[in-house]
């Protein structure tokens, strides 16, 4: 699920930019805001009180890298093992934050104190983006592949570390600056402030697919945290605008911890809980968060039709892929996916022995197969929360020249979502094995559905479906087909005849 910039950018949505200019923008200018009226930055000079706030932070990131390292113990998959690490990284790192404060014990003046926060945010800035990258990529598949390791050797080096600092705040130019340490400074800061932006995006995209709370949860902790790093760069120490990135890392983690621990109660293990973070298909996501009513129907009709056993699936995740290929935004995605699942719900009213029927079917059969999709909205349509499959599911056998049912739509009046699907299903059901015929060979399956480009299906949709099919290297021939071919290609298991009307293939 990684993706450019540009579409990260769009992935956001209004809503996405509202949320990220109430988390970001705002709180920015309160920090300058507060630098430009001192009066209002008020001193608040507490060693007692900063190690508080500290140790909350540092103890809820220490529980969210418990969760996840639990959860990476029994699962191989790099994600939560990074997440964990970067959740030790703000914890360890503002543990020894707090504890090199000058006046906590025998604390001298030291570089350190100032220093931590910085690195401890650039640390979780780092991890959370590697957590979010490509499967394929050598430090995913490495930490897959040594899991255990990496997390013993990486929570080593980081709390050793700490605790080293912590315990001698004068180590490693600990007295004075190092040569530049300003420019580095600025440079870590800036950098991890705009890793967190982008990786806050991709946990907000998921979150927009599944709508799981460990997802907004992440979105929260990454752009709360870059709003630490903004009023740690341009706060004074021990006034209200230098608090202000404690309190942004708190809610943060806070937000994140209340998350995971929801999820731990209702899942009742620490994989369950986390287990949004290792998911890469947008249509997991989807199936993640979508409601229980979906799945019970979609499980009915292929438990009533063994031959299609894992079509509603197989439709749901073509159409995502064609839906990704045109530039689909994700609420748009899970509309599409959640009615391409849904789309043969009305066949629950149609008896066994029309559906499985090898031979020709009579005009009163064939009528009972016309009326699926109306019934399946009519079905759909008493849950609230299947309304947004509604439109798939009714007119997925529209046809972009108006010859379709159940209301005879053509072009640009069939909803976007029922024209996708209709490519993918008409796909599905023609490389399919079905009680009335054999599956067709791929390519002949595909030369049939792009005839019918610009006759039964959308070319937008058709294009974008070769394309999917193009990263398979399975390109269509050139076919000239007969109107009883399409409409053939078409239905996907029906057509007319001058016999009456009877099974394709």
């Amino acid at each position: 699920m990684t993706i450019s910039g540009p579409k990260l950018v769009r992935s956001l949505g209004r809503r996405g930019w509202a949320v990220l200019v109430l988390l970001l923008v705002a709180p920015s200018l309160i920090t300058l805001l507060l630098r430009a009226v001192p009066a209002l930055d008020l001193v608040h000079e507490s060693v007692t009180f900063h190690l508080f706030v500290v140790s909350g932070i540092t103890g809820l990131a220490f529980f969210i890298a418990l969760v996840t390292t639990l959860a990476a113990a029994r699962d191989r998959r790099a994600a939560p093992v990074l997440l964990a690490l970067g959740c030790v990284s703000i914890g360890a790192l503002m543990l020894a934050h707090g504890l090199t404060t000058p006046g906590v014990g025998d604390r001298p003046l030291n570089m350190w104190v100032g220093r931590l926060p910085t690195v401890a945010i650039t640390g979780f800035a780092l991890f959370v983006l590697a957590a979010t990258a490509s499967e394929r990529g050598k430090v995913k598949r490495f930490v897959a592949r040594f899991p255990r390791a990496t997390l013993l050797v990486g929570l080593s080096a980081l709390t050793l570390g700490a605790g080293a600092i912590a315990a001698d705040p004068t180590m490693l130019w600990g007295t004075a600056p190092f040569p530049g340490e300003e420019q580095v400074s600025t440079v870590l800061a800036l950098g991890g402030g705009l890793l967190l932006l982008a990786v806050g995006a991709r946990h907000w995209r998921r979150w927009r697919l599944g709508l799981d709370r460990v997802e907004l949860s992440l979105v929260l902790a990454c752009w709360l945290s870059a709003d630490a790093v903004t009023s740690l760069k341009l706060g004074e120490l021990w006034r209200l605008s230098w608090w202000d990135y404690h309190a942004y890392l708190l809610a943060g983690f806070a937000a994140a911890a209340w998350a995971v621990m929801v999820g731990l109660r209702r899942g009742r293990s620490a994989q369950r809980a986390v287990e949004s973070i290792s998911l890469r298909d947008p249509l997991e996501h989807i199936d993640r968060g979508s409601p229980e009513a979906l799945h019970a129907l979609t499980a009915a009709v292929e438990a009533k039709d063994p031959y299609t056993h894992g079509h509603s699936a197989r439709v749901a995740r073509l159409a995502v892929s064609i839906g990704q290929r045109l530039g689909l935004d994700p609420d748009t995605l899970r509309r599409l996916a959640q009615g391409a699942q849904l789309h043969d719900i009305g066949k629950i009213g149609v008896p066994d022995g029309i559906l499985n029927k090898p031979a020709e079917l009579t005009r009163e059969e064939w009528e009972w197969i016309r009326a699926h999709p109306q019934v399946g909205w009519e079905i759909a349509s008493r849950a609230p929360s299947l309304h947004d499959a509604l439109g798939v599911v009714r007119h997925h056998h529209e046809r972009w020249d108006g010859s379709g049912y159940p209301d005879g739509k053509r072009e640009q009046d069939i909803p976007q979502g029922a024209r996708i699907a209709a490519v993918a299903d008409v796909w599905d059901a023609l490389s399919s094995d079905r009680a009335y015929r054999p599956a067709w060979p791929a390519d002949q399956a595909l030369s049939h559905v792009v005839a019918g480009s610009g006759v039964l299906f959308d070319p937008a949709c058709v294009e974008a479906f070769v394309d999917v099919l193009g990263d398979e290297h399975l390109w269509p021939e050139r076919v000239d087909l007969d109107p009883a071919a399409l409409i053939a290609a078409a239905e996907a298991c029906h057509r007319l005849t001058a016999g009456g009307i009877r099974r394709a293939g």
